[in-house]
């Protein structure tokens, strides 16, 4: 299987960005919101992905 590699500054951009909506949902919407949730569960995946390629 064909191991697929984030480039490391479009990836830490794409945290940067998901980071940065993630405060913005949770202060307009709440911590508990279907929306926050979502987005925190979304940020995890790519900071799994960057651990992952870090760890190499």
């Amino acid at each position: 299987m064909e191991k697929k590699e984030w480039d490391n500054s479009l990836l830490m951009e794409c945290i940067k960005e998901k980071k940065e909506l993630l405060v913005e949902l949770a202060y307009e919407n709440g911590l508990t919101s279907y929306e926050t949730v979502k987005c925190s569960q979304e940020l995890d995946v790519l900071l799994n992905v960057f651990q992952r390629q870090s760890s190499y």
